[in-house]
């Protein structure tokens, strides 16, 4: 997937990055402004921008730390994205979040005293699930305080596990970054997949305490309205079944118990491997011998046929092990110890 890093920070060293996504669908930006209002010091996270096709939107260029496009062709992968992200992310948590949702403004701060960066400099491994509330009212101009969201009807909270999560990007890489199987493209995929198989790998899972949650307002003309059961339009973004309205992979990894991704980012696998600490020099021969698709099949038959001629490779030592030590006792010591010499300088 091509990508274009359109502004960066390269001096940047935050504790969180938030990978905020638009596929050309976002028309308001204001994710940023409640962001800029956040109760901890500005360069203690950092936002990364990043457009699943090739819009680049002048309010991101503007209030974004990065900014990336993907160039994405046909159904948008916004898993594909988000290991983007998780690429170019230099804190040490990861946050994926809605990019139009209204922010409290102690929601870094209590990221960070969940995962303990309150008092250490070292995050605690934790899967953090944040609530997000949700309401039919489209967002009001001139919003500008949250006491003001008490004007407008919100769904009771319920567990959204679509909407918002925050995890060590260390966890996040070992266990292969965010699933880019096909079945993930579309409509039906999120940062779940990756949370689940953090637990099954026994991160525990916390979900983040109700007074910091995210605020969402609906959108003027949604794929999938306020509380409408079925929308023809979202119905042609769903790419592969579902269970419940979550992504079936994701389900079925949560319930085997998989760790790893069914396909995993190329970059994602090769810095996975880079920061393997191997013991030996011996050892590494071995760790490196096959790519992320393993062996071939003909390198497999190769070795099964091998397997199949052991026993004569085997009886062939011998046959030549008695017929040196023949010649030996023939020949005399001397001699021989001249001819094994003459044999191995060649």
């Amino acid at each position: 997937m091509p990508t274009r890093v359109h502004k960066e920070n390269a001096s940047a060293s935050p504790l969180v990055s938030l990978i905020l996504l638009d596929w050309s669908v976002r028309e308001r930006f204001h994710a940023f402004d409640w962001l800029a209002r956040q109760d901890v010091p500005r360069e203690q996270f950092e936002t990364i921008w990043i457009e699943l096709y090739d819009r680049v939107v002048p309010v991101a260029m503007d209030k974004a730390d990065v900014v990336i496009t993907c160039d994405q062709k046909g159904l948008y992968e916004k898993h594909a994205a988000y290991n983007v992200g998780l690429l170019h992310a230099k804190g040490q948590l990861v946050t994926v979040c809605d990019s139009d949702a209204v922010f409290p403004p102690d929601f870094i701060s209590s990221i960070l005293r969940s995962f303990g960066l309150a008092q250490s400099s070292e995050a605690r491994p934790l899967v953090l699930m944040h609530h997000e509330k949700r309401t039919p009212h489209t967002y009001p101009d001139g919003l500008s305080d949250l006491a003001d969201l008490a004007r407008h009807p919100w769904e009771p909270i319920r567990p959204n596990l679509g909407a918002c999560m925050t995890v060590r990007r260390a966890d996040a890489i070992r266990f292969g970054g965010f699933d880019e199987h096909p079945s993930f493209r579309g409509y039906l995929c999120g940062p779940y997949d990756l949370g689940w198989r953090l637990v099954n790998a026994g991160i525990p899972e916390v979900w983040h305490d109700e007074t910091v949650t995210l605020w969402h307002f609906n959108h003027p003309d949604p794929v999938s309205s306020f509380s409408q059961p079925f929308s023809m339009e979202r119905w042609s973004q769903v790419s592969y079944p579902h269970v419940d309205h979550w992504a079936l992979m994701a389900v079925e990894a949560f319930s085997t118990g998989r760790q790893l991704p069914l396909k995993e980012s190329p970059q994602v696998f090769k810095l996975r491997m880079s920061l393997r600490q191997i013991g030996t020099e011996f050892e590494k021969k071995y760790a490196w011998l096959t790519g992320p698709s393993g062996f071939s099949k003909w390198q497999k038959f190769k070795l099964h046929v091998r397997l199949k001629l052991e026993p004569l490779i085997l009886i062939r030592y011998f046959l030549v092990m008695h017929f040196l030590i023949v010649l030996k006792r023939v020949i005399g010591e001397k001699r021989y110890g001249r001819l094994r010499a003459w044999w191995h300088s060649g």
